[in-house]
C-alpha cells in the first residue's frame, strides 16, 4: 500500500505539502495540486493513511531562541526557517531571549509540556543541565553534549580570512571577538573556530605574533572602550579579522576617526556575508554564512525526529565576499 512518502515523492513536493492537499489547509499552487491529486490516484493512496502519517506530529509549532533579533545575521536566519519549517507544516514562535536565561527556560518548558513541537537553541547560557535531551531539540553553533547541532564552517572561514589578509600583502594581523567561551566557561560553541583557523593558518605561514583581542560576550553591536584603545595602540596592524560584520563595522569606524584608511592603510574582514550597516559608506568584506542551507538542515533534522530517521551533526560551507574594506 502507497505511504504519503510515496506520493510526495512522485508528486516532487514535501509530506507537508500533500497532507495540505488532502486536507484544505494552507495554500497550495493550482498546478501543484492538481499534480498531488494526480499521483494520489494513480497509486490509489487512501486519505486516512494521512492522518495516521501526521499524528507524529502534535500541535505544528517550533520555538526558536535567538539572543538578539536585531542582529542582521540572526534575522535573515529566522526569516529563512520560517520558510523551511512552513513546508514541513509548522508554524515558528521566535524568542529574542536577550540572553536571558530565564527566558529561554520558558521554551524550554513549553516543549517539555507539548505545548511545542521542538525547539532549535542559539544560546550563549550556561544551560546544559535544563535540557531534557530526550525531546527534539537542535542547536545552532552551539555544543551540548547528545543534542545535534547545525554550524557554519566556522574554521575554514577563519582560515579564509588568513589566506585572504595575507594575499594581500599584510603582515601584521589582530583577530577580534568574543569567541573565547569554550576556552574560559564551561560554554562550548563552534564560533571559536573562527579564531582557530585564523590564528593556525597564519602561524603556518610564519605569523606567530597574532594580536587577539577579546571582549564581553553578547556585546554584539558597540565594542568597549578599551578594544577602541587596542585599536589606537596597534598602529602597525595592517589586517584585522572580526568575529562578525557587527563588530568589523565598529572596527571600521573607529580605524577612520583615527585616520587610518580602509582598505588602504588596514585591511578588515568580518563574518557574516557583508550584510549592510547603515552610514558605514562601504560594503564589509566577509566570511559568509548561508543561512538558507543553515534553514534547509534545520528543517531536515526536526523532520527526522518524528519520522524516526537517524540525526547527524551539520557543518554548512561557507563563502567569500568581497566587499570594499578588504
Amino acid at each position: 500500500m502507497a505511504s504519503i512518502k510515496d506520493v510526495a515523492k512522485q508528486a516532487g513536493v514535501g509530506i507537508a505539502t500533500v497532507s495540505r492537499v488532502i486536507n484544505y489547509s494552507g495554500y497550495v499552487k493550482k498546478e501543484t495540486r492538481e499534480k498531488v491529486e494526480k499521483v494520489i490516484a494513480e497509486l490509489e493512496f487512501k486519505p486516512n493513511e494521512i492522518a495516521r502519517s501526521m499524528t507524529k506530529q502534535k500541535n505544528g509549532i517550533v520555538a526558536f531562541i535567538i539572543p538578539n533579533s536585531t542582529h542582521l545575521f540572526f534575522g535573515e536566519l529566522v526569516h529563512f526557517v520560517e520558510q523551511e519549517l512552513f513546508e514541513y507544516g509548522y508554524k515558528l514562535m521566535v524568542c529574542n531571549s536577550s540572553e536571558k536565561i530565564e527566558k529561554e527556560l520558558v521554551y524550554l518548558e513549553m516543549l517539555k509540556n507539548n505545548r511545542v513541537d521542538a525547539v532549535v537553541l542559539l544560546t550563549n547560557n550556561d544551560i546544559e543541565d535544563y535540557l531534557d535531551k530526550k525531546l527534539p531539540l537542535i542547536s545552532f553553533d552551539r555544543r551540548f553534549k547528545d543534542v545535534p547541532y547545525v554550524a557554519s564552517d566556522n574554521y575554514a572561514g577563519g582560515i579564509m580570512a588568513a589566506k585572504y589578509l595575507i594575499e594581500s600583502g599584510c603582515k601584521n594581523l589582530m583577530f577580534i571577538g568574543d569567541d573565547a567561551q569554550g576556552e574560559t566557561t564551561s560554554v562550548i560553541t563552534e564560533v571559536s573556530n573562527r579564531r582557530l583557523g585564523f590564528m593556525e593558518f597564519a602561524k603556518d605561514k610564519g605569523l606567530t605574533d597574532v594580536i587577539n583581542v577579546e571582549y564581553p560576550l553578547g556585546d554584539y553591536v558597540k565594542i568597549p572602550y578599551d578594544i577602541h584603545k587596542r585599536i589606537g595602540e596597534h598602529v602597525d596592524v595592517d589586517g584585522i579579522f572580526c568575529i562578525s560584520d557587527a563588530v568589523a563595522a565598529e572596527v571600521v569606524t573607529e580605524l577612520e576617526k583615527r585616520g587610518r584608511k580602509v582598505p588602504e592603510d588596514v585591511k578588515v574582514v568580518g563574518f557574516d556575508g557583508g550584510r549592510s550597516f547603515i552610514n558605514l559608506g562601504k560594503s564589509i568584506t566577509s566570511i559568509g554564512q548561508n543561512p538558507k542551507k543553515i534553514a534547509e538542515a534545520i528543517g531536515k533534522m526536526i523532520n527526522a525526529y518524528y519520522e524516526k530517521e537517524p540525526i547527524t551533526n551539520q557543518i554548512i560551507p561557507i563563502y567569500f565576499f568581497k566587499g570594499d574594506t578588504a
